[in-house]
């Protein structure tokens, strides 16, 4: 592999993470939002605005967690591509959803003993937006990466 392809695949790492992150925090705020608003709580525009930056700030560890998610997934994706074929297009997409469960799974069984410390993924619809997150950022990976 030469110095241009080993470049490229680092960029398209970073957008696929910039992605992932950029999205599974939207998702996160705006699970938080909804579920605040129904108890009660008005979020004006502004902010919602102002939560999301917060969050996309305040949540770096999620962040670093999420690289070395991704990282895993797409270096196991690779091999699996390779092997099974027909799941090429999707490799990376799927790698990507899955980190972002299995990151949350384990974040769970160390840290909330099912108690949901992950406050935007507390019930099937933030998980699958989570999930979502990942498949995205994958899919940038897939776009973006050397061939």
């Amino acid at each position: 592999m030469n110095v241009g392809k080993i470049l490229k695949a680092l960029v398209a790492y970073l957008l696929s993470l910039a992605a992932t992150y950029f999205f599974s925090v939207a998702f996160y705020t705006q699970q938080v939002i909804a579920k605040m608003a129904a108890v009660g709580a008005e979020y004006t525009g502004a902010q919602q605005i102002e939560t999301f930056v917060e969050n996309f700030t305040g949540l770096w560890q999620l962040g670093a967690m999420t690289a070395i998610a991704l990282l895993a997934a797409f270096i196991i994706a690779f091999a699996v591509k390779r092997i099974l074929k027909p799941l090429a297009l999707i490799a990376y997409p799927v790698a990507g959803g899955a980190a972002m469960l299995l990151m949350i799974y384990l974040i769970e069984q160390q840290l909330g003993g099912g108690a949901g410390v992950i406050g935007g993924a507390r019930d099937a619809t933030g998980l699958a937006l989570q999930a979502l997150a990942g498949f995205l950022g994958g899919a940038v990976f897939a776009v973006a990466r050397p061939r």
